[in-house]
């Protein structure tokens, strides 16, 4: 039902994000939320209220993010490694040329896992956008370095803070995480609009975000039992007060009886990993303590959006600098498959949980996810030596999975002898003396952004002017 509501723009954001914290503040959930927008300004106001997507940020740093490259390979590589065993990818058999209408005439592979293409389950909407965008400027942490791929769109805007700001329409208790490397924050940066992200050591410090004081006070409200108990008290309690039976109290006890349920509960114990979910995850790349940590970290993340209390998460990957990791074959394929088998399986968990905000569809139907790094490490390196840090023109990139709202496939080129950069509004290929990286990079995480809002312009220009009209898919 639509009706005519009188906000307009900034107010009317403001509005929707005003209802969606008081109701998290009275313990009421989106869904309550949701249903007095609808009641107040029709469906298209609740529809504006979840006009974004969460979004998962994962960070290769330390040249950690070379490891990426075995899931989605430089096509150059896979020409190559026809002829070339060399170059640094285990097998031609790993992975998948993908044979779709929407890559239109780009390439990409996947990497297989148990003999498919990853997330090939989910069809196209689950295929990879692969952009150049940055450059090389050898090894951080968390890249934050101007004219790396981390930006909009000159270093002033932070790219996940941008982020940030457009999912405030999907209120959370605690909007941004950002999982800490050896005590160096992610690269959030900072964008009008944006909350402050909360910064954790670990996936064990992020469940402690939301572990109630009140249910480990002593131990004693960690029995369910016991909770059960204090919360039937409190509400007897209140039925001997004065007021139980005046009918301008009752909405007032109502709020307290559901938000003292919350503070008897322990959030974070419904967001730890069950018991062998890690391992299942992993497969035999368990014994990797890196492979186990992004395991972990994507567990609580996905708990955590099911249960709608955050919106974006960003963590750390590997972080290993693997130059010399090809002397030991067999190690590097466990790695490659076990990171490609946690995102499959990441994703196949998603797709069993129903989005708390919108029930129509899975918590897979409305998650972006990218991964970006400080440096990828030379596709075209000789494996039998070294791994080498350098990029062909100091090439880097960034991998989005923009559930559809992105066109799929790599737009640039790689090749042994440099590389192509192209026009973010036409897709047309240009040497980057003809097209340089400031002009390309803008327009690549503005189509980013165009994917976590869901494919709004209009908000995606409140952070760059920048053309990425060639990455947009309109039709979903």
């Amino acid at each position: 039902m639509k009706r005519d509501f009188p906000l307009r723009g900034a107010s009317r954001r403001d509005f929707i994000k005003g209802v969606f914290a008081a109701s998290a503040a009275l313990g009421l959930g989106p869904t309550r939320a949701l249903e007095m927008l609808d009641e107040i300004g029709g469906s298209a106001l609740a529809a504006g209220a979840i006009n974004a997507n969460r979004t998962v940020h994962i960070v290769g740093g330390d040249g950690g993010f070379a490891w990426y490259s075995l899931l989605w390979p430089v096509p150059g590589t896979m020409t190559e490694l026809l002829t070339n065993n060399t170059v640094p990818f285990d097998g031609l058999d790993k992975a998948t040329k993908i044979a779709s209408g929407a890559l239109e005439d780009r390439t990409l592979w996947h990497r297989n896992v148990n003999g498919k293409p990853l997330w090939s389950n989910f069809g196209d909407k689950k295929l990879v956008t692969a952009m150049l965008c940055g450059t090389n400027i050898g090894h951080e942490t968390a890249p934050k370095n101007p004219g790396n791929s981390n930006t909009i769109p000159t270093g002033t805007i932070g790219s996940f803070a941008a982020c940030a700001s457009i999912q405030t329409t999907v209120q959370s208790l605690v909007p941004v995480i950002g999982i800490n490397r050896n005590a160096v924050g992610m690269p959030y940066g900072a964008a009008t609009g944006s909350p402050s992200p909360a910064g954790v050591p670990n996936s064990d410090a992020m469940i402690n975000l939301f572990s109630s004081s009140a249910s480990k006070l002593m131990t004693r409200l960690s029995d369910p039992n016991n909770a059960k108990l204090y919360e039937e008290y409190y509400k007897a309690f209140l039925g001997l007060a004065k007021t139980v039976d005046r009918p301008t109290y009752q909405r007032a006890y109502e709020d307290s009886r559901v938000a003292i349920s919350l503070v008897a509960q322990n959030l974070g114990s419904v967001l730890m990993p069950a018991p062998g979910q890690v391992d299942a995850w992993c497969g035999p790349a368990a014994i990797d303590a890196n492979v186990k940590a992004l395991a972990n970290n994507l567990i609580v993340a996905a708990n955590a959006f099911k249960k709608g209390l955050c919106s974006q998460v960003m963590m750390p990957t590997m972080n290993d600098d693997p130059h010399f990791v090809w002397a030991d074959m067999a190690r590097v394929t466990r790695i490659a498959n076990g990171l490609a088998l946690v995102l499959q399986s990441f994703m196949d968990y998603l797709n069993t949980i129903p989005d708390p905000v919108d029930p129509s569809k899975k918590l897979s139907d409305n998650l972006v996810m990218t991964v970006s790094g400080d440096l990828p490490k030379g596709p075209f390196s000789n494996r039998n030596s070294d791994w080498t840090d350098s990029t062909p023109m100091a090439a880097n990139w960034m991998y989005v999975m923009s559930n559809g709202y992105m066109k799929p496939g790599w737009f640039g080129q790689v090749a042994r002898t440099g590389k192509t950069n192209y026009d973010p509004d036409t897709g047309k290929l240009y040497t980057p003396a003809q097209f340089p990286d400031a002009q390309v990079t803008p327009g690549a995480l503005g189509a980013m952004l165009y994917a976590v809002s869901r494919g709004n312009d209009r908000r995606v220009r409140d952070f760059t002017t920048a053309s990425y009209r060639a990455m947009m898919n309109v039709v979903l």
